[in-house]
Order: structure tokens, then C-alpha cells, then sequence
């Protein structure tokens, strides 16, 4: 996927989340306090923005695909256990960017590698991309690009974007 797939299916997994903890499910952790969607976002974006300069500035002659700690079910383990220990005190925030983290790494290897989740602990020999690789990255694109203008064409579209870029909020 690429950066509007992962914000897209990271945000409207929180939100499917948040709105089941309304139907009469008790509350987790995640769903106490307000979810921030740009937190949730950039969350979605962290495997890639650890992982891509490993791979342009440290390991230039690996061929993982660019799958590496940030991909590892290990990386996702260790924030989610931080963002837990940060969430007990009140602050969802470092919760919000696990989860968002996590639900990139769910989705790359669902749509690219699933051993890449087991990363530094197995030899990972990563296949080229092919034809449906590029053809579920690119329908991810369009669907997060659909979502966005969902949202937009709204009433109290421009409202709702001020208040998202404002607050992180999709809802009052």
C-alpha cells in the first residue's frame, strides 16, 4: 500500500473500533478519551518512515522489499506494550500511533510478505513485485482517495476538514 491506503485503513479501522466501544462494548484503552485521526494516520505511516532510510542509507544491498524492523510483528509488540504503558496514565497517544503502526503492518503482509512480520528472526526472501501486488497497492490508493471524498462532499465538509486538521477529530 501506499501513504492514502495505509491513513485510510488505519483511520477507518479506528473509527469501526470506536464505534463499536458506542454499541454497547465495553471500553478498551484505545476507545477511553478522544481518537486524534492524525495521530492514527501517522501511526500508519511509521513502518515505512523507519524502514525506507534503513534500507536507502544503511542496508542499500538488501532485497526485502523494504521490510525490515519497522514491518516486524517485534517493532508493532514494542509500541503497543509502550503505548499500554502510557495509555494506564490517560494519554491514548502513543496507543494511537501503535495502532496505527500495526494496522500497516497487518495490511502490508496480508498484501505483500506475511513472513516479513517475523523479521529479524527468519531469512526472508522477498519476491519482486508483480502485477497484483502494484494492483492492490493502487486500489488502496484509490480507496483512501474515495474515503477523503466521501468526506469532503459531506454538508460542513470544509467544517469537518478544519475541524480534523484543527483537533484530528472527524466528529463533533
Amino acid at each position: 500500500m501506499y501513504p492514502l491506503g495505509h491513513m485510510a485503513a488505519a483511520c477507518g479501522t479506528a473509527w469501526l473500533v470506536r464505534g463499536a466501544g458506542r454499541n454497547g462494548t465495553p471500553d478498551s484503552v484505545l476507545l477511553k478519551g478522544r481518537i486524534d485521526y492524525r495521530i492514527v494516520g501517522f501511526g500508519s505511516l511509521l513502518p515505512d518512515l523507519v524502514d525506507k532510510p534503513l534500507v536507502w542509507f544503511v542496508l542499500r544491498d538488501s532485497d526485502l522489499g523494504g521490510h525490515h524492523v519497522g514491518h516486524s510483528l517485534l517493532f508493532s509488540l514494542i509500541l503497543l506494550a509502550v503505548g499500554l504503558a502510557v495509555a494506564v496514565r490517560g494519554d491514548n497517544r502513543m496507543l494511537l500511533i501503535a495502532f496505527g503502526a500495526i494496522t500497516h503492518t497487518v495490511f502490508d503482509s496480508v498484501t505483500h510478505v506475511p513472513w516479513s512480520l517475523l523479521y529479524p528472526f527468519v531469512e526472508l526472501d522477498v519476491p519482486h513485485s508483480g502485477i497484483l501486488l502494484r494492483t492492490t497497492n493502487i486500489a488502496g490508493e484509490v480507496v483512501g482517495l474515495l474515503i477523503l471524498v466521501h468526506l469532503y462532499r459531506k454538508p460542513r465538509a470544509r467544517e469537518r476538514a478544519e475541524l480534523f486538521f484543527r483537533e484530528g477529530s472527524i466528529e463533533r
